[in-house]
């Protein structure tokens, strides 16, 4: 894993994707994941609240629903991060459709980043130091992506009732998001894996299979996703007693 380090005098500059497309099934009901209330807040909104924050960030695009479009406008108009608010597109299909809608969003003012950070908004926890970390190594190694070496015992099952057999988790890593890539490269990924009909649930899956390793930075237990009840009751009571 990349150690932390003195971070450079002048931060690289990303273009964050907030990809917020997702049709939320696992939770039930009508309101979608990002604009679900969270201490009187759409969950957007605080994920919002953490990319307005980091001085690495100089642009955000999210990507919604079709449906969601234009609550998503509007909660974001109203957010911190609308100073930094280029774009709010909608998302395709799958995740990859959805993260290429984001990336190749027209630049302000012909003016393309060098970085893009691509994070899953139904992440509200990640803080602004991680995302300038992962940013950082990106600019320098090429891609990175927040992980956090896996603690618990890894079982494999074939029918979801009886284990099968224990794995090694030496050597294993839970991914998180921002993933952070140089821009026109993975850009070009993103086409290229169209072609191929390649779509991974990972955005650094595309690097890796094309252009090789991807740099390690050390993720947050805090920076989980909001996938079902229980996690949407987790975030109510961690935002209800923030750590101090």
């Amino acid at each position: 894993m990349a150690s932390a380090s003195d971070p450079p005098a002048v931060p690289p500059r990303a273009r964050a994707v907030l990809v917020a497309a997702g049709r939320s099934t696992r939770l039930g009901g009508t309101i979608r994941k990002p604009l679900i209330e969270l201490a009187g807040r759409p969950l957007l909104a605080h994920t919002l609240d953490r990319f307005a924050a980091a001085r690495t960030v100089a642009s955000i695009v999210i990507v919604a629903h079709g449906d969601d479009l234009a609550a998503v406008r509007e909660l974001a108009a109203a957010s911190p991060a609308a100073a930094k608010l280029v774009a709010v597109v909608p998302g395709g299909a799958e995740r990859t459709d959805s993260v290429r809608a984001g990336v190749l969003a027209p630049a302000p003012a012909g003016d393309p980043l060098p970085l893009v950070a691509i994070h899953d908004a139904a992440r509200p926890f990640v803080t602004p130091g991680a995302i300038d970390r992962v940013n950082e190594a990106a600019a320098c190694d090429g891609a990175a992506i927040l992980a956090i070496p896996l603690r618990d015992t890894i079982k494999r099952s074939t029918d979801g009732r009886t284990t099968r057999e224990t794995l090694d988790r030496s050597g294993l890593f839970g991914a998180q998001t921002p993933q952070s890539f140089h821009a026109e490269p993975f850009a070009r990924l993103l086409e290229r894996a169209l072609t191929d009909d390649f779509r991974p649930t990972d955005d650094a899956a595309l690097w890796e299979r094309y252009l090789g390793a991807v740099t390690l930075v050390p993720g947050e237990a805090a920076n989980y996703k909001v996938t079902d009840a229980a996690d949407l009751e987790r975030a109510r009571l961690d935002l209800a007693s923030p750590t101090p």
